[in-house]
């Protein structure tokens, strides 16, 4: 009862289709796919590069190995950003690591298989001029490789859009697969088609132009000079080597990677109607199509491709009436022109005979007189800019990759660690340096304003000096000064009560006359008087504590002095006397100056 019971309920829906069974795993994870597609890119790049040797005599044959890693490289890189785990990668950081990292290993490989090594002075020209990096070669070369790498990443997405999809893996596994009311009865699968169309497209329009490119490998271009006609013909009838195997391979690339398209169009749609499809035919069709496609390889190469006469004879008369009519257009063009401009000719001269043009004289601009800064200072700032962001592209190309944990992740730290300590070194050096240097000068400046003022100091001070430095604070003065200028003050204060000291006698001399007229400060007056000649004279150096002293003797005089002279020697009072030997001066005082106490 419970038997028919379970048969009688089993729901009449259709037989979901597994999802295992239409994938293969070793055909999307294995290498043969991205060798095909790296196959068909170096066959799209060998047909421009034929040319190139023709027009240049450049070393080119580091090109299609390079070329084939590149497509390699991009083949890997899409395959990556396609895993579910790889979402917070997809992003232009990425593609703009990926692009440096490229273009780094070109320009390495310029320089060791084709131009050599540069030296210093091309550096020096790179920093004059950083356009003058980027030569002929490099630019040709890299715009073959950037073609080759987008072509293959966009033959990986289309092949990754063909695969199925995990939502259209999830719609059809759900439980609820073919009920009336469910929402995934509506989903609608991808266009497969389409996608295969587009590839398709781009497979045939790259094929012509290496077709295109293999047939202009063949002309030879002579003459075209003062007294020859420019001939156009053909070198030879055979196809060389390389572009031959480049023709094939492009070709029978491309019709492999249509087969694999082929059957993952079928492989949708029979996943998404739910068909059993023998696993066998899976499994033959990877077989089949290349025994095919090898036995049409086999023909072809045996077949005289380019070699008929009748052909070379339809090429070169296709080629010679293009240049012809090219050259006819132009000749027209250049007729049409001078005849509208050659009337305007009377409108600008007025009939009167053109007259030689006068060069004007070349005035040197100031920038060019007045800079100072070296000519290699502004490439060297543009090329550390270009250094640093393509450095934040790579390292984020390489930390997406995983390549920058591990052992890798730790020679990077101890590089950066050991780069820091030496950029740290280099500047603190600099510093040091800059440090000495900057001394040096402010020990120079010194100098000089020590010398101005030493002779500043012995020359004679007229009254208002010696008024102007009573103004000044003592506490500012050096002990020398300080000193000096408690005998300086004294001398005035004794000219102020009659007793001027005259321009013949010594400081020596003169002690004897203020003695006499003062008895009482007979012993701080000798004092204040040695201590005056040892400042003038003796290069001792004078502690402050002496300068007290000295500020306390001086005390005492001033203070004696105030009082009237026992005895005026002829002099008069009022009248201004001048020292001599020693080269100082007193006089008298302005009416405004302040005397200290």
């Amino acid at each position: 009862m419970m038997d028919s019971d379970r048969v009688m309920t089993t729901p009449n829906q259709p037989s979901k289709p597994s999802h295992g069974d239409f994938q293969e795993v070793a055909w999307v994870s294995g290498f043969f796919r991205p060798l095909l597609i790296a196959m068909l890119a170096t066959g799209l790049v060998a047909g421009p590069l034929t040319v190139y040797r023709v027009i240049a005599p450049w070393r080119l044959g580091y090109v299609l190995p390079l070329a084939c890693l590149t497509a390699l490289e991009g083949v890997y890189s899409t395959r990556q950003l396609g895993r579910p785990n790889w979402r917070d990668r997809r992003g232009l950081v990425f593609r703009f690591g990926e692009v440096v990292l490229l273009l780094s290993a070109l320009r390495l490989a310029t320089w060791l298989f084709s131009l050599g090594i540069p030296g210093p002075g091309t550096v020096r020209l790179w920093l004059i001029d950083p356009g003058s990096f980027f030569d002929d070669q490099f630019v040709i070369v890299s715009g073959l490789l950037l073609l080759a790498w987008g072509l293959a990443i966009s033959i990986t997405g289309d092949f990754l859009d063909l695969a199925l999809q995990a939502d259209e893996v999830a719609a059809h596994e759900s439980t609820a697969w073919g009920e009336a009311r469910s929402q995934m009865r509506v989903f609608l699968p991808l266009a497969r088609a389409d996608i295969v169309g587009r590839f398709a497209t781009r497979w045939i329009w790259g094929g012509m132009g290496v077709v295109f490119c293999a047939a202009l490998s063949q002309l030879s271009v002579t003459g075209g000079g003062a007294g020859s006609p420019l001939k156009v013909g053909l070198s030879r009838l055979g196809l060389p080597l390389e572009i031959l195997a480049a023709l094939i391979g492009y070709f029978l690339a491309g019709l492999m990677l249509m087969s694999q398209a082929r059957l993952a169009v079928l492989r949708g749609r029979w996943y998404n109607q739910g068909l059993a499809v023998a696993p066998a035919v899976l499994r033959r069709w990877h077989v089949n199509s290349l025994l095919t496609l090898l036995l049409v390889a086999g023909v072809a190469a045996l077949l005289p491709m380019a070699s008929t006469s009748w052909l070379s004879v339809a090429l070169y008369a296709l080629t010679a009436f293009l240049a012809r009519l090219f050259y006819g257009v132009l000749v027209v063009l250049m007729w049409l022109l001078s005849a509208i401009l050659y009337p305007l000719r009377f409108l600008t001269t007025r009939g009167q005979p053109e007259q030689a043009a006068l060069l004007p004289v070349e005035i040197p601009s100031q920038a060019e007189t007045l800079s100072r800064l070296p000519a290699w200072l502004g490439g060297a700032l543009l090329w550390a800019v270009v250094a640093l962001i393509g450095g934040y592209f790579a390292l984020s190309y390489l930390r997406a990759h995983g390549l920058l944990r591990g052992r890798w992740g730790r020679w990077l730290a101890r590089l950066r660690l050991r780069l820091r300590l030496r950029l740290r070194l280099r500047l603190r050096l600099w510093w040091r340096a800059r440090w000495a240097r900057l001394n040096m000068a402010a020990g120079a400046l010194g100098s000089a304003v020590r010398q101005r003022l030493g002779r500043w100091r012995t020359a004679e001070p007229s009254t208002e000096d010696t008024a102007r430095v009573s103004r000044l604070r003592l506490g500012s003065l050096p002990p020398r000064e300080r000193i000096r200028y408690f005998y300086l003050r004294t001398v005035r204060r004794a000219a102020d009560q009659g007793m001027g000291r005259p321009p013949h006698k010594t400081p020596l001399e003169f002690v004897g006359d203020l003695e006499a007229s003062w008895p009482d400060a007979e012993e701080d007056v000798r004092a204040l008087t040695a201590a005056f000649l040892a400042a003038r004279y003796n290069s001792r150096a004078i502690p402050l504590s002496e300068a007290h002293d000295v500020q306390s003797v001086w005390r005492r005089v001033m203070r004696a002095l105030r009082g009237r002279p026992d005895a005026v020697h002829g002099r008069g009072a009022g009248t201004t006397h001048t020292a001599g030997n020693d080269g100082d001066r007193q006089g008298h005082v302005s009416p405004g100056v302040r005397r200290l106490p």
